[in-house]
């Protein structure tokens, strides 16, 4: 067997990497696949869409009213204009795709 020295930093560190990697992996359902919307929500987060637990995705496709509902809080009078600029753009895509 082989001794290691770790300085007690090390270790602390090497505890709180491990502490953190078994945190990322904690998901209510675990073996559930993603479906499809859940897909789409996932890339709403562009660069940061695999930083995103399933969980979460679940949730925001579940409840996409209470999630409009707190943005609409969160962003307040310009919560419309941001609705209407996303749609507007929005139909324009799905229009030039259908061409």
């Amino acid at each position: 067997m082989k001794n290691i020295k770790l300085s007690e930093k090390e270790l602390i560190n090497m505890i709180e990497r491990i502490i953190k990697e078994e945190e990322d992996e904690f998901s209510i359902e675990p073996h559930v696949n993603k479906i499809p919307r859940e897909r789409q929500l996932q890339n709403m987060f562009g660069k940061y869409d695999e930083q995103i637990p399933n969980d979460i995705l679940r949730y925001m496709r579940k409840n996409p009213q209470l999630i409009m509902n707190r943005l609409a809080k969160i962003y307040g009078d310009n919560f419309l204009k941001y609705a209407d600029n996303a749609y507007v753009n929005a139909k324009k895509f799905d229009d030039l795709g259908s061409l």
